[in-house]
Protein backbone atom coordinates (compact mmCIF):
# COMPACT_ATOMS: atom_id res chain seq x y z
CA UNK A 1 0.00 0.00 0.00
CA UNK A 2 2.80 2.60 0.57
CA UNK A 3 4.03 2.33 -3.12
CA UNK A 4 0.39 3.86 -4.16
CA UNK A 5 0.69 5.99 -1.86
CA UNK A 6 4.01 6.98 -2.58
CA UNK A 7 3.31 7.35 -6.65
CA UNK A 8 -0.04 9.20 -5.22
CA UNK A 9 2.19 11.72 -3.80
CA UNK A 10 4.77 12.13 -6.36
CA UNK A 11 2.37 11.91 -9.89
CA UNK A 12 0.88 15.59 -8.92
CA UNK A 13 4.64 16.96 -8.44
CA UNK A 14 5.66 15.32 -11.87
CA UNK A 15 2.81 17.26 -13.45
CA UNK A 16 4.01 20.07 -12.23
CA UNK A 17 7.43 20.38 -14.19
CA UNK A 18 7.61 23.80 -15.96
CA UNK A 19 7.47 22.76 -19.73
CA UNK A 20 10.62 23.80 -22.28
CA UNK A 21 9.69 26.90 -23.52
CA UNK A 22 7.62 27.40 -26.80
CA UNK A 23 9.26 28.40 -29.82
CA UNK A 24 8.16 31.40 -30.91
CA UNK A 25 6.07 31.37 -34.17
CA UNK A 26 7.29 34.95 -35.73
CA UNK A 27 10.88 34.50 -35.71
CA UNK A 28 12.39 37.54 -38.14
CA UNK A 29 13.01 36.66 -41.94
CA UNK A 30 14.98 39.11 -44.09
CA UNK A 31 16.26 42.60 -43.50
CA UNK A 32 15.37 44.79 -40.60
CA UNK A 33 14.20 47.74 -43.46
CA UNK A 34 11.40 45.12 -44.37
CA UNK A 35 9.84 43.97 -41.58
CA UNK A 36 7.12 46.28 -41.63
CA UNK A 37 6.31 45.46 -45.19
CA UNK A 38 6.48 41.77 -43.78
CA UNK A 39 4.02 42.78 -40.99
CA UNK A 40 1.23 43.11 -43.52
CA UNK A 41 0.32 39.64 -44.06
CA UNK A 42 -1.78 40.10 -41.08
CA UNK A 43 -3.90 42.19 -43.11
CA UNK A 44 -4.08 40.05 -46.34
CA UNK A 45 -1.69 41.51 -48.48
CA UNK A 46 1.56 39.42 -49.85
CA UNK A 47 3.91 40.63 -47.51
CA UNK A 48 6.36 38.08 -47.47
CA UNK A 49 6.42 37.83 -51.29
CA UNK A 50 7.36 41.70 -51.34
CA UNK A 51 9.33 41.92 -49.05
CA UNK A 52 11.66 39.08 -50.48
CA UNK A 53 12.06 41.18 -53.51
CA UNK A 54 12.71 44.39 -52.05
CA UNK A 55 15.27 42.37 -49.72
CA UNK A 56 16.88 40.71 -53.28
CA UNK A 57 16.77 44.45 -54.72
CA UNK A 58 18.46 46.11 -51.27
CA UNK A 59 21.07 43.03 -51.35
CA UNK A 60 22.00 44.05 -55.31
CA UNK A 61 22.29 47.15 -54.18
CA UNK A 62 24.52 46.34 -51.35
CA UNK A 63 26.69 44.29 -53.77
CA UNK A 64 26.95 46.92 -56.18
CA UNK A 65 28.05 49.54 -53.62
CA UNK A 66 30.72 47.15 -52.45
CA UNK A 67 32.04 46.38 -55.94
CA UNK A 68 32.18 49.84 -57.11
CA UNK A 69 33.71 50.91 -53.33
CA UNK A 70 36.61 48.17 -53.74
CA UNK A 71 36.95 49.87 -57.64
CA UNK A 72 37.59 53.46 -55.73
CA UNK A 73 40.06 51.86 -53.36
CA UNK A 74 42.02 50.35 -56.02
CA UNK A 75 42.39 53.34 -57.91
CA UNK A 76 43.49 55.47 -55.07
CA UNK A 77 46.22 53.51 -54.13
CA UNK A 78 49.54 54.76 -55.77
CA UNK A 79 50.92 52.83 -58.36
Amino acid sequence: MKPVLIAALLLPLAACQPNAEPKKVDDTQGRAETQGIRNTEAIGYAGDAIANKVDGALDANDQRKDALDAQLKAAEQPQ
